[in-house]
């Protein structure tokens, strides 16, 4: 009597071998997609490091501050609704401004160092959303 084997079990472990090795090539191992909350997260955090800097001149409080977070809510708005590209833009606005305040002594070279670096990672955030 011939033997019997059943021929559906390599079959299903190829398969499944062959899921886990796209979830593999999916996800590499350390990768993380940041997520819309998490990019809201960071700009907040860049909203409290901007409410802490000094910046020196007539306007400081009433002008230069309020524009600063002003750009930062805009940003926060923009990505709230989607739209990354304008988020982006207020965020590559706010660094605009950074940099002007900077050069007209208004605020410090390591007052503006942060702050733009932060910007930065606001905006790899968001950017990485739109890749993911």
């Amino acid at each position: 009597m011939p033997k019997i084997t059943n021929a559906r079990v390599p079959g299903l472990a190829a398969l499944v071998a062959l899921l886990a090795l796209a979830a593999a090539m999916a996800l590499p191992a350390g990768a993380s997609a940041a997520t819309l909350a998490d990019c809201q997260t960071t700009i907040q955090t860049l909203a409290d490091q901007t409410q802490t800097v000094t910046i020196t001149g007539q306007n400081a409080d009433k002008k230069d501050s309020v524009g600063l977070l002003g750009k930062l809510d805009d940003a926060s708005a923009k990505l709230g609704v989607g739209k990354t590209a304008d988020a982006i833009q207020k965020l590559e606005d706010y660094k605009a401004k950074i940099q002007q305040l900077q050069a007209a002594g208004k605020l410090s070279a390591e007052g503006a160092a942060p702050l733009l670096a932060g910007a930065d990672d606001a905006i790899a955030c968001i950017q990485s959303t739109t890749t993911a």
